[in-house]
């Protein structure tokens, strides 16, 4: 019986942990800042050997698709050669089917002046969209990715709109 108890209580635990989500939460380095609302999580990050940082952003869920890729580097001084270079990079993911990306243009993240391309893709069946911002600030040169399932824009829209509000290069 103790045993049997035992394995509901963790059957229990785990079915309302898997549906409680994440308080969210504040990322700052290097004079990099934004905050992140509940259901989201920084899944990775890491320093690129000396010469910049990367980190992801994802909406948490099985079937959640919001994600947002910051990455800033030092070896790359212009933007545009770094938008170049990071679309292709997604030219050379297999996965990635149909990925057609839009002209280059002037836009902002958050006030801040950079270029933009969207994009969109199909994977898995579903297709996605997305935007690839790049600006140069101080040493660095910054990119910021957001990308999600078409189907899912009316769901990230706050968590994006929040991220975004509140992102700052200082």
């Amino acid at each position: 019986m103790k045993f049997w108890k035992s394995i509901v209580s963790v059957f229990f635990i785990a079915v309302i942990s898997c549906g409680s989500e994440k308080p969210g939460g504040n990322f700052s380095r290097d004079g990099v800042s934004f905050t992140y609302p509940s259901g989201w999580s920084i899944t990775e990050e890491g320093d690129l050997d000396g010469t910049g940082y990367y980190l992801s952003v994802e909406k948490e869920g099985f079937d959640a698709s919001g994600l947002l890729t910051l990455t800033w580097v030092t070896q790359i001084p212009d933007s545009k050669e770094y938008l170049e270079i990071i679309q292709e990079e997604y030219k050379q993911q297999k996965i990635l089917k149909d990925l057609k990306f839009q002209s280059v243009r002037d836009n902002n993240f958050n006030g801040i002046p950079s270029l933009s391309s969207d994009f969109k893709f199909n994977t898995f069946g579903l297709e996605h969209k997305g935007t690839i911002y790049v600006f140069v600030k101080g040493k660095n040169t910054y990119s910021i990715i957001k990308q999600e399932a078409i189907e899912d824009i009316s769901k990230n829209q706050e968590g994006f709109d929040l991220i975004e509000g509140t992102f700052k290069v200082e």
